[in-house]
């Protein structure tokens, strides 16, 4: 009941998601953060016996639950219980930031993005019509001086990817009562993306709001199963907000919070309160393939530096200093980055390091979510490339 298995490649193909088909067949996809594991055989239930029941017309009971099942996985994976009263369902995690920093900080106020960033937090500033400060990250999060002088400046608000994406940190308790405390002192807000929160690697997650009253009162978290359960194409995030947020929030039109699935809730219902030991199992399998990937890559990329992530099942790879990688490529003299050799090269298809903004250059991101073959083959490739390029 609880075994984590992986399709083989044409299953997965057929499966016809982003991640299996933008590439050519002759591609093996380590890209978009989209997992290969077969699918939490209590999700699978719970959405097939929605199904049968029809249930797809507008949900009521469906969002006391959600919350309910939220609240409860707080509490007993992070020990902390938010209220499942102010727990609302969105429809995505980039669209509860981007309301977060648009109906609940101070108008016109710019949003401070440490970089490198999650790609579409690019584009939450112009979506909700403000201006990116971007601050510089540092082994442990934000550089919190760079962070007090934006808000001195007049920012409202800061983005927090809490577990990181793409370096794969986790927080520390101490980390995030200084930057509440920050925030507290200017009046701003901490917008806190937890959706990497279930696939947390080593240690625990501390979820922002909970590490202080400071904290909770500046902090709105958004999260959802999307990355523990593969549930992204299901439309289902939730956003956990303190009283005063609460209060706003019920205010705003219905059009505005619209846009979630009525089977996205049951699936994200079902991942909280009966996914946990497929979720354990899971990890056990990502910790594998992450010893794997150290283990190997120096052998396959001589000079790659592998930043062994905390949480997330994406590693964060320098490649700046493997021989070949990165040469001259298209003959406009500019070196080439290594995402592109990779696939030109190797055939395997990952992130490039640019498009998660300043600090990315001569770096990828590599998904290693999927079965200990697929990694091993993408491995080889590699080496493969490198090998035949010096």
């Amino acid at each position: 009941m609880h075994e984590v298995t992986f399709p083989d490649i044409p299953t997965l193909r057929d499966r016809g998601t982003l991640k299996w088909t933008a590439y050519p067949d002759d591609v093996l996809p380590l890209w978009v953060a989209e997992s290969d594991a077969a699918t939490c055989p209590a999700v699978i239930d719970a959405v097939r016996a929605a199904v049968d029941r029809e249930y797809f017309g507008y949900p009521r009971r469906s969002v006391a639950d959600l919350a309910e099942a939220t609240a409860d996985w707080y509490a007993d994976r992070y020990g902390w219980r938010p209220d499942a009263d102010r727990i609302h369902p969105v429809a995505d995690v980039v669209r509860g930031v981007t309301l977060a920093v648009r109906y609940l900080t101070r108008p016109d106020s710019p949003v401070v993005l440490p970089v490198p960033a999650y790609m579409p937090f690019f584009e939450v500033g112009p979506a909700a019509d403000r201006e990116l400060v971007h601050v510089p990250t540092l082994s442990d999060g934000p550089d919190p001086a760079a962070v007090e002088e934006a808000f001195r400046n007049g920012a409202g608000s800061l983005i927090l990817c809490n577990p990181n994406n793409p370096l794969g940190f986790t927080f520390t308790a101490d980390k995030l009562r200084e930057l509440a405390d920050i925030a507290a002192k200017y009046g701003a807000r901490i917008i806190s993306d937890e959706i990497h929160a279930p696939v947390v690697l080593d240690g625990r997650h501390v979820p922002a709001a909970s590490v202080s009253g400071t904290a909770e009162r500046v902090t709105v978290t958004v999260t959802a199963t999307s990355k523990g359960w593969n549930t992204a194409g299901l439309k289902c995030a939730q956003m956990i907000l303190n009283e005063s947020d609460d209060a706003a929030w019920r205010k705003l039109a219905h059009v505005i919070k619209e846009g979630v699935s009525t089977l996205g809730m049951v699936a994200a219902t079902a991942a909280y309160r009966d996914g946990g030991p497929w979720l354990d199992n899971f990890n056990d399998v990502l910790r594998t393939n992450l010893d794997t990937l150290e283990r190997r890559l120096p052998e396959v990329a001589p000079g790659a530096v592998l930043r062994r992530p905390k949480a997330s099942y994406l590693a964060w790879i320098d490649f700046r200093g493997v021989d070949g990688v990165g040469g001259v490529g298209d003959g406009s003299g500019e070196p080439m980055e290594p995402q592109k050799w990779l696939l030109e090269n190797a055939k395997v298809a990952l992130n490039p390091g640019p498009a998660f903004g300043e600090g990315g250059a001569g770096h990828v991101r590599l998904n290693f979510a999927t079965s200990p073959e697929i990694l091993d083959a993408a491995l080889d490739r590699i080496g493969a490339a490198v090998a035949g390029d010096r």
